[in-house]
């Protein structure tokens, strides 16, 4: 059959709604036959075999029973530590960012290896998933590519509501998603990258030009990105799958801390619960940080946008843009301190409406230099 990848086109679109209708106009005959969640994978396991290229298809099954496996033996011993687990499962992940081999070109495996960490983790404290609940919760198409990270035990919560999910006006609440993310992906962004990003020149070292090319990128990004996840959010809620929010008004933030609450949302959230929280307890066991609170966090901080930088991928402007959103935050952590500790808040000079707004525009300009670095186009 023809390859429909996830977003790829109309056909793409076609299908899913082919789904979402079967499952809404007969899902009192199928709740007497099959539970959602024997649907639902069903479901994805055609999907996948059948619209997914062969050489791809065949690679994502081989990592999804490598994963479980790894799943099944941590969950089936009651391990306390997970570094181990962690480490062999992002294996196949870190030999992909090497370009180590065709056999390690799986699409989607930087998330799938993020879903499968956070199960692996969560499972002491939230319960074990079955194989069939560990791979939808793996390989669930609208987010398979580029998220939105789900939670395994979340996603579990919606499997076992079942068909109840299925109702129309959250049909119409995933519509309504849905419009926004047609919108911002296939009209806005499609005009920025052909009127202005397409149009800048990323070979010239004018400063004018450079910083054009910069405002062009992070405006096409966030647009694409931002309509990617709305759309994977709006048919997930159409399914009965409540996809958590990835983008919140991210230029609206007045610093560092809160653009990551608002900006690429389940990846930050991912990142502080499975990765700086576990460094920031570890480098306290350290004799020569005993008693440096601030400094670890900072540590702690920039390690985990560095972990971020070369998630995308080992280039030098990928880590360097992450090792840049970690100065930033690590800068506006120690100010906090700073003024917590009774110092000096050099915004409190201006009143209320131009400190909040000054705020935002140092950030924004902040966050358009980090992206123009991740994007590639800076010409040095």
């Amino acid at each position: 059959m023809e390859s429909i990848l996830p977003f790829s086109g109309f056909k793409f679109f076609l299908l899913v709604f082919g789904f979402i209708a079967f499952l809404h106009l007969f899902k009192n005959v199928l709740s007497k036959i099959l539970s959602y969640k024997n649907i639902l994978f069903v479901a994805i396991i055609l999907y996948i075999y059948y619209f997914i290229p062969h050489s791809a298809s065949n690679a994502i099954f081989f990592f999804l029973l490598y994963t479980y496996f790894i799943y099944w033996i941590f969950v089936r011993n009651d391990y306390h530590e997970t570094l181990f687990p962690m480490i062999v499962i992002a294996l196949p992940m870190m030999l992909y960012k090497f370009d180590i081999g065709p056999m390690y070109k799986i699409i989607g495996i930087s998330y799938i290896t993020f879903r499968s960490v956070q199960a692996i983790i969560d499972s002491k404290n939230y319960g074990k998933l079955s194989f069939i609940e560990f791979t939808s919760f793996l390989l669930f198409p609208t987010t398979l590519l580029a998220g939105p990270i789900d939670r395994s035990y979340r996603f579990q919560e919606d499997l076992n509501s079942g068909y109840t999910n299925l109702t129309a006006s959250n049909v119409l609440k995933g519509w309504d998603i849905l419009i926004v993310g047609i919108l911002f992906k296939f009209i806005i962004a499609d005009f920025v990258n052909r009127f202005w990003l397409s149009n800048s020149d990323a070979s010239s070292r004018h400063i004018l030009e450079m910083i054009n090319s910069g405002y062009a990128y992070t405006t096409y990004l966030y647009f694409d990105f931002a309509g990617y996840s709305a759309m994977a959010i709006g048919l997930s809620i159409m399914m009965g799958i409540f996809v958590p929010r990835n983008f919140n008004h991210p230029y609206l933030a007045p610093n560092p801390q809160d653009f990551w609450r608002r900006f690429h949302i389940t990846l930050g959230s991912w990142l502080t619960d499975y990765f700086f929280k576990p460094i920031y307890k570890y480098l306290h066991s350290f004799k020569l940080l005993k008693g440096r609170r601030l400094l670890i966090q900072n540590i702690a901080i920039i390690a985990t946008f560095l972990l971020m930088g070369l998630w995308n991928g080992l280039t030098w402007y990928y880590i360097f843009s992450g090792f840049l959103f970690g100065i930033y935050s690590a800068a506006h952590n120690t100010y906090m301190v700073h003024i917590k500790k009774g110092g000096y808040d050099i915004f409190s000079f201006f009143p209320e409406v131009i400190s909040i707004n000054l705020k935002r525009f140092l950030m924004i300009n902040a966050a358009v230099l980090a992206l123009y670095f991740f994007s590639g186009r800076v010409p040095i």
